[in-house]
């Protein structure tokens, strides 16, 4: 979950408002874990590793599709679905970028980097929240 924060505008640096602890899961896992860490984690999206390095990415509607499909959550693995052309952003990159990243490259989350680090994740949510508050009147 993103840390709560008062008040963010869209020039803020994305290291504001982006979810500090990623919910990871091996690349061999089951989908049927995927979906357990899903839930456990109540996040929509999680990146999948190895060695502690990212390698792709598995949302909620990666697992719909597959269920709806006839596909087997207990046998098909997180590297069968995966989402492997990540798209990130630099923790320091505003908020407003981030967003029009998201929709410039169609995806819903965003894996923020510092350096070659994986920091962050930051959801469509999570900008959205954002880019729609009302501005606060001083």
């Amino acid at each position: 979950m993103p840390p709560m924060v008062e008040s963010a505008t869209p020039a803020d640096p994305v290291k504001k408002i982006m979810a500090e602890l990623v919910a990871t899961v091996g690349y061999d896992e089951s989908l049927r874990s995927v979906a357990q860490e899903l839930v456990a984690d109540e996040v929509g999206a999680v990146v999948v590793t190895s060695t502690g390095e990212p390698l792709g990415l598995i949302s909620e509607r990666d697992l719909v599709t597959v269920e709806a499909t006839g596909g087997d959550l207990d046998t098909r693995q997180a590297a069968d679905v995966m989402t492997t052309d990540l798209v990130t952003a630099r923790r320091e990159d505003s908020i407003e970028s981030v967003g029009r990243l998201m929709l410039d490259a169609g995806v819903r989350h965003i894996v923020i980097k510092d350096g070659d680090d994986m920091v962050g994740l930051v959801s469509m949510r999570d900008v959205l929240a954002v880019l729609l508050e009302p501005p606060v009147s001083a």
